[in-house]
């Protein structure tokens, strides 16, 4: 089992993230625990209205960001989604 082997790493987080989904979907059956989550869902943690300048085109920074901000908002859709159909 190499760590260099994509296919290896590829299940590796999609194991991690299934397991995220369970574990918020149940956490996220706690009213208070509900709410936070959907306003981390909500926010956004990108820069955004000039509060720094990118340039005309944003660097990887900028890029891999957006990325992990996309992947939160999908994790917890997934999780209230999950929640939704145990109730």
């Amino acid at each position: 089992m190499t760590i260099g082997n994509a296919a290896h790493l590829e299940g590796r987080i999609n194991a991690h993230r299934r397991l995220l989904v369970e574990l918020l979907s149940i956490v996220a059956g706690i009213p208070e625990a509900r709410e936070a989550l959907i306003a981390m869902a909500r926010d956004n943690e990108t820069v955004c209205d000039h509060e720094e300048d990118p340039g005309i085109e944003p660097d990887a920074a900028f890029a891999a960001q957006q990325i992990a901000d996309d992947e939160i908002r999908a994790i917890l859709k997934a999780a209230m989604a999950r929640l939704d159909t145990r109730t």
